[in-house]
């Protein structure tokens, strides 16, 4: 896959560990790290990112495996009029009896199948954080601390 940096491109623009697009993509020290605990669903697609005459190579993480885990009683959301789409999602909280129902080798790296959130266990995030040095341009949100406006914190 290729990919190129969206307008407008800074003169000097920064390369850190992990960009996003509506999937992560993330550098190759993140892959290797991934790998070790092979999440099952998936799937790391060489991405190689064109920053000014260099070509680097990132990898995007597709997340082919979906669980509907989200707690609907508890989370706080709007879905359209079917009940079928999320229009927004304010409160996460998932339902953990579902979870307890997938074995931890198929959770540890997946996609909300209610809506477009990327989750990991927290061995996989404890594995990332221990790279020395640490990851740039990453962050873990705890599920009960994420909301509609994590990204601006």
């Amino acid at each position: 896959m290729k990919l190129k940096l969206g307008e407008p491109v800074p003169p000097m623009p920064l390369m850190v560990d992990h960009h996003s697009l509506p999937a992560p993509v993330v550098s190759t020290r993140l892959k290797e790290a991934l790998e070790a605990l092979a999440p099952r669903g998936v799937q790391l697609v060489p991405a190689d990112v064109q920053v000014g005459d260099s070509v680097l190579r990132y990898w995007l993480v597709h997340m082919w495996r979906a669980i509907r885990c989200m707690d609907r009683e508890r989370s706080v959301f709007e879905s359209s009029r079917s009940g079928l789409i999320l229009v927004s999602l304010d409160k996460l909280v998932l339902d953990e009896a579902v979870l307890r129902e997938v074995p931890l080798e198929e959770r540890l790296a997946f996609r909300l199948a209610e809506s477009v959130v990327h989750l990991f266990h927290r061995t996989v995030v404890e594995r990332v954080l221990a790279l020395t040095p640490p990851p740039e341009g990453l962050r873990f949100i705890p599920v009960a601390e994420w909301g509609d406006a994590s990204a601006f914190r």
